[in-house]
């Protein structure tokens, strides 16, 4: 159960929370959104490429668009007919694109649903949000330093997680010895799919600590060539839940303190345009912000490095060589 604080920090920022978007420069840069036809992922899009300028130097009201001006936005998207919708919205925002580096991968396709499904041998829920996120933006690593080193400036990997991970069964993880969590979670007998979404999104979490610990350990300085953060967008009117019917009162609760997906887009943008100080850490409401309990604790670092581990060997199997390339 999370404590009182960790309910009273999700609650305040999502409802006094007010993020903005940077005003920042991005001509000439590149940019991969997962889960970017839609939602979140679209609406950030639309911040990283278009083309009308603001006078203010950050964007507070929901109805105005920075002027990021990113050269190329790469929309990674499982659906080939919504993504190409979400490209020619874009394509009529700003016409003209270059290719060049990345400079910036953004995690964010998700899913949240209570039906039990298999797909890649493990519950759906595992496979999109914690499986395929992970393995994406492992991935995107190389690219992201080979352009940190020919530029000279760091570069960024964003992990959308959620505030949610607070509320997630933690006990769940704790499998015992000789189990394997990602199978373990896959048994359609045991698997509680009510808190699925909340479980996928703290084990993100741990897995972006994970990342961040080896980007460093792996730079040549003390300073990080890819800035890896997780960004928690808030509680938004998207199509994340979509395949299922939360009810009349949890309806009725979001309309008092719901965002819009281009208001909690702004904290993907957030992400993918900060500097070192956010490396490994937690974003809410553009702010650093503290993981849940367990994600502190002693018995949750033990778990986060059974976690990865055995999400490592998944990923191995999936895409030989791809975690040595890390």
């Amino acid at each position: 159960m999370p404590s009182f604080a960790e309910v009273r920090q999700y609650l305040g920022g999502q409802i006094f929370g007010k993020p903005f978007v940077p005003r920042v420069d991005l001509s000439g840069t590149t940019y991969v959104i997962t889960g970017g036809n839609t939602g979140l992922g679209l609406e950030c899009a639309k911040h990283l490429q278009v083309s009308s300028p603001q006078k203010s130097s950050m964007v507070a009201n929901i109805n105005l668009r920075a002027n990021l001006k990113a050269a190329k936005i790469i929309l990674a998207c499982r659906n080939l007919e919504k993504g190409s919708v979400a490209k020619n919205t874009l394509l009529k925002l700003t016409p003209h694109a270059t290719i060049e580096n990345l400079h910036g991968f953004i995690a964010n396709a998700g899913l949240e649903t209570v039906t039990f499904e298999r797909t890649e041998r493990y519950e759906n829920s595992l496979t999109v949000n914690v499986i395929s996120t992970i393995m994406l933006s492992v991935l995107a690593l190389p690219k992201l330093k080979e352009t940190a080193k020919k530029s000279g400036a760091h570069t960024n990997l964003v992990i959308v997680g959620s505030m949610q991970h607070v509320f997630a069964p933690s006990g769940q993880l704790d499998v015992g010895e000789g189990k394997k969590i990602f199978e373990t979670l896959s048994d359609e007998k045991t698997a509680d799919m009510m808190a699925r979404y909340e479980l996928s999104k703290l084990m993100v979490q741990m897995c972006q600590k994970e990342i961040a610990e080896r980007v460093n350990a792996g730079a040549k300085s003390k300073v990080s060539p890819v800035v890896v953060n997780c960004v928690n967008p808030g509680w938004c009117a998207t199509e994340l839940s979509r395949y299922y019917d939360k009810g009349r009162i949890v309806g009725a609760i979001f309309s008092m303190i719901g965002r819009t997906a281009e208001a909690g887009s702004r904290t993907l943008v957030r992400g993918v345009t900060a500097g070192e100080e956010t490396h490994g850490q937690y974003l809410s409401e553009y702010l650093v912000k503290t993981e849940s309990t367990f994600v502190r604790s002693r018995e949750g670092y033990q778990i986060q490095k059974r976690l990865w581990k055995e999400l490592s060997e998944i990923i191995e199997r999936l895409s030989p060589g791809s975690m040595a390339a890390m």
